[in-house]
């Protein structure tokens, strides 16, 4: 399942997820001694993934969940599909199983690994039926684990680029690299120096002002000179607004669609989805205007209001991954 939590995860890169304090998912064949229960289906496995999967969101990065769905159930329903999907894929070896592994390790695994997309090995992406060359949608079918894709829903099977090699994104390189300016590189620590050539763990960022890796700055903690340095996933952002010496993280806010955006009691609102807040403008001075609602599947997309994952806005509709459909 690693497609999909590097794909809520990836917040903000995007990346996915929770506190030690959240409830356990319960395990499928949980039925009690000597009862095989069996595999658990797709629709059981693919709910506890996504109910595991976005209570950890919720309590890793809250801000995030409400950002990218809007609310819980939400994000659940999205989720599921995307798990659905990924289980109809020809050619790979995910089972049921794996799935259902993945949501009990993941609910088990640390806020700080979860948001540096560092998953446990039971939701690493399995290697499926084809070999390198062959046509791929999902590097679920791949035998590398990775399906390069130049453009579109179909690519080809290819192998994955070790340290210092080309690339073109983080599933390109091989495990525990990320892809910086188009090269695999090992992800910077806490304290180490980095720069776009050498990037941060996804759980921490790159300061303006020492040029290390450093924590995301809480509420009220001081930003000026380092405006990126504010906590965006716990919903702070730096007022760039104030005087240098008096910048600070503040509290952002997000609204669903029918709700107000902008300025907001004085709170910086946006809208869900990343959608564009419909009606602000400097001339005449408005300030506060409403949220669109996120396209619905098949419906039509554009640059200010957009799709909900696991859809994609393709010439102008949201529409979800075909990958049955790319030739092998």
């Amino acid at each position: 399942m690693r497609s999909n939590l590097a794909l809520l995860l990836a917040v903000v890169a995007a990346g996915s997820l929770a506190v030690a304090g959240c409830g356990s998912v319960a395990a499928q064949n949980d039925a009690g001694p000597g009862i095989d229960a069996g595999p658990p289906t797709a629709e059981e496995a693919c709910g506890q993934f996504a109910s595991t999967l976005c209570s950890r969101l919720g309590g890793c990065a809250a801000y995030a969940l409400q950002i990218f769905y809007g609310d819980n159930d939400t994000c659940v329903s999205r989720a599921k599909l995307g798990c659905m999907r990924d289980l109809e894929v020809p050619d790979s070896k995910q089972t049921t199983s794996d799935v259902a592994a993945c949501a009990r390790d993941a609910n088990n695994s640390s806020c700080a690994d979860l948001l540096a997309n560092v998953f446990p090995a039971s939701c690493q992406i399995k290697p499926g039926n084809r070999v390198n060359g062959e046509g791929c949608g999902s590097s679920w079918q791949c035998m590398s684990t990775h399906c390069e894709k130049p453009g579109g829903d179909c690519g080809v099977c290819a192998p994955r680029a070790a340290a210092g090699s080309a690339c073109t994104g983080d599933e390109a390189c091989v495990q525990g690299l990320v892809c910086a300016a188009q090269k695999c590189v090992a992800p910077a620590a806490m304290g180490a120096a980095c720069g776009a050539m050498a990037p941060c763990r996804a759980n921490l960022y790159c300061s303006a002002i020492s040029n290390t890796c450093a924590t995301p700055l809480a509420l009220g903690a001081s930003c000026g000179g380092d405006a990126s340095g504010c906590d965006f996933r716990q919903g702070v952002a730096c007022n760039t607004f104030a005087a240098m010496a008096n910048q600070k993280c503040e509290t952002i806010a997000a609204a669903k669609g029918g709700q107000a955006c902008g300025l907001v009691n004085s709170t910086l609102t946006l809208c869900v989805a990343n959608n564009t807040c419909q009606g602000i403008s400097l001339i005449p001075l408005q300030t506060m205007g409403v949220c669109p609602s996120p396209a619905g599947d098949g419906m039509q997309c554009t640059d200010s209001v957009h799709c909900l994952a696991p859809a994609t806005c393709v010439g102008g509709l949201c529409r979800l991954p075909s990958t049955a459909s790319c030739p092998k």
